[in-house]
């Protein structure tokens, strides 16, 4: 059976981190660990961090399609300020570093946890050099490098997450690298209160029995013909779709063109109306553009002496501001005045009646000191006549604006027209002269291509499926020859959990019935197919799921590691015995269980831990490490003494 490696948990240390006392320096045992804490202390918290520590923030979920023929994943990411929001306050430092160890190799691996950025890496004491950015932008990078080829990975060898991923892979030694290691940690290693279930999503099926039991490098040639024959079946599918359209699109057109050209003379009395009509048109049309264009041109002159008029006028307002009024009421007159001359409220913006004189304030109307000088009356007199100037020539450029904007939209509809009887002629000339319709020719032409098109897509897409039958056809032989030892595996932890008394059995569907394939897998208890999971009970759903991922873990690799959120929160005082024999199994094998525990009675978490030695397990006690932990603080030791 086919051995594959995990990463072997031995420390983990949490600094800035505002949820915990920190430094936190966190030393797993190899066998049992219990992280124990009142709630809201940072339990599951703690174990994301784990999970983060090595992986990143990938939530799992990962899916593999096709587009234009070039494979593309798609690798989910929580935010990158998820540990942020988990916390009151947040240090800019803050930081995790765990050790594992996989297959012999050590590593030593630094996240951020402001950004969820990978800031360093060391791989048997060296470190990796790379460059540093966050996942989120290394995913950008790495999806666009992946549609563009699997191997067109140059752009991607100078970031540090590419170093690191390319080395995790070689030590774990996973068929389908990563990906794979991410949908193992994320959906077998660690079973969380939400209770997701691994053993009847048919992807997570695939994605781990699959790979693992079937030769793996033929497996992977498997999926990527899966994924080839689903691409060229889109491919199929289109080309079929714009033939089919082209076809009804024509053939509709010929219906109408017939009907509407079914008697020669009418078309030819027709055709005449459409050139008279066309050459009227035309002549309206060049009207108007000359109107247009003259129109355009006393607007282009009417700005100019606009311009000249304002620049008289300013000259005469310094003038007129200098030598009549005190300094302060001018810059209010000059603000407000021109406003209140064209009869708008310079406040409101509504229309008014001012009586602006020059001896009364505009604002009071009461008397102003001015200096009484005869050049002054001139200047006033010149100022007023060029603003009835500017006001008459502005209400002109108003209403050429208006006739121009009117003229633009009749020159549209006109030119439209004009095409749309062009376009009306030519298909009456082509009716009356077929010799001629070459239109009819080039369409036809380019609904045979497109005919042609549909044909070689439809025959790689069978030729395709093909390759793949008998490729599955060998993954379905090998999956027998391998699956037995798998299955006593996982019939062993089984029964273990639900007792002695109960006959469980798996096999595979396949084998019996072609039609099956939603899962690889199935499931008996006591003779009765559990073909979903309502069919079974809360605990029974749990035992499978639990049963599955400890058969995956132990069948395929070697002293792996499972975290588990409150086991006992949902069984009753057999079943919590049964779960502690088959947990103790499971480390009795060479493996490591970290549990999280509430303060709460628990026969479960109590009798596991009280069969160990002192040596073979290990406390983290959030009520002593927790920032959040209540005043009065609740011991472990009572707790799995039942004193609670």
């Amino acid at each position: 059976m086919n051995k594959f490696y995990l990463p072997r948990l031995e420390e983990i240390v949490i600094t800035d981190y505002g949820l915990y006392k920190c430094p936190l320096k966190i030393t797993f045992n190899s066998k049992l660990n219990v992280i124990f804490g009142t709630n809201g202390t940072g339990k599951s918290t703690l174990l994301m961090l784990i999970l983060f520590s090595i992986i990143g923030p990938y939530r799992g979920g990962i899916k593999t399609k096709t587009r234009n023929e070039q494979r593309k994943d798609n690798r989910p990411l929580y935010d990158e300020d998820f540990f942020i929001n988990r916390v009151i306050q947040f240090e800019d430092m803050a930081q995790v570093t765990s050790k594992f160890y996989i297959n012999g190799d050590k590593y030593e691996v630094t996240h951020s946890l402001n950004d969820c950025s990978l800031r360093k890496v060391i791989i048997n004491d060296e470190e990796i050099k790379g460059k540093v950015v966050t996942y989120k932008t290394y995913e950008s990078k790495y999806s666009k490098t992946r549609e563009k080829g699997e191997h067109n990975a140059e752009e991607l060898k100078g970031y540090l997450i590419y170093e690191y991923q390319e080395r995790i892979k070689e030590s774990t030694d996973l068929p389908g690298g990563v990906n794979t290691l991410i949908n193992m940690l994320l959906d077998v290693m660690f079973f969380d209160e939400g209770r997701k279930f691994t053993f009847w999503s048919a992807d997570l099926q695939e994605t781990i029995i699959g790979k693992y039991i079937v030769d793996k490098d033929f497996y992977e040639e498997y999926c990527e013909k899966k994924l080839e024959t689903k691409a060229l079946e889109s491919k199929y599918k289109k080309a079929s779709e714009t033939a089919n359209f082209m076809t009804k699109f024509l053939q509709k057109e010929k219906r109408e063109t017939d009907s509407r050209y079914n008697d020669e003379n009418e078309l030819r009395i027709k055709l005449v109306k459409l050139d008279n009509d066309i050459q009227y048109n035309t002549g309206e049309l060049n009207k108007r553009q000359q109107e247009y264009q003259r129109k355009n041109e006393r607007i282009l002159q009417l700005l100019q002496e606009i311009e000249k008029i304002k620049e008289k006028i300013q000259e005469l307002d310094e003038i007129w501001y200098k030598n009549l009024f005190p300094s302060q009421y001018t810059k209010f007159y000059t603000k407000f005045s021109k406003k209140m001359i064209e009869n708008v409220c310079p406040m409101c913006g509504q229309k008014h009646s001012f009586n602006i004189k020059t001896e009364d304030c505009i604002f009071c109307q009461s008397k102003l000191e001015i200096e009484e000088k005869p050049d002054l009356v001139k200047v006033d007199i010149e100022r007023r006549n060029q603003q009835m100037v500017l006001a008459s020539k502005n209400k002109e450029l108003e209403g050429l604006r208006k006739e121009l904007a009117k003229l633009k939209q009749q020159i549209s509809l006109t030119k439209q027209d004009i095409e749309q009887k062009i376009s009306e002629k030519n298909q009456i000339e082509v009716s009356l002269n077929p010799i001629n319709s070459a239109l009819e020719q080039n369409d036809a032409k380019r609904l045979e291509k497109a005919r042609q098109d549909r044909d070689e897509a439809l025959l790689a897409y069978n030729t395709s499926k093909e390759e793949e039958n008998v490729m599955k056809k060998e993954v379905e032989a090998k999956l027998v020859n391998n699956f037995r030892d798998f299955s006593n595996i996982f019939c062993r932890y089984a029964k273990s959990f639900f007792g002695g008394n109960h006959v469980v059995k798996l096999s595979l569907p396949f084998i019996t019935d072609e039609s099956i394939d939603e899962t690889m897998i199935r499931f008996s208890l006591d003779g009765k197919e559990r073909t979903e999971s309502f069919m079974l009970s809360e605990s029974q759903r749990i035992f499978t799921d639990l049963a599955f991922r400890f058969a995956i873990l132990t069948s395929f690799h070697e002293q792996s590691f499972f975290m588990c959120e409150t086991p006992d929160s949902t069984l009753d005082l057999l079943h919590e015995t049964n779960a502690v024999n088959t947990f103790k199994e499971y480390i009795n094998m060479g493996n490591t269980l970290i549990l999280t525990a509430n303060a709460r009675k628990s026969n479960l978490v109590s009798e596991l831990y009280n069969s160990y030695d002192e040596k073979d397990k290990n406390v983290i006690d959030l009520t002593e490490l927790s920032k959040l932990a209540l005043e009065e603080r609740i011991s472990f030791y009572d707790y799995v003494g039942g004193k609670l």
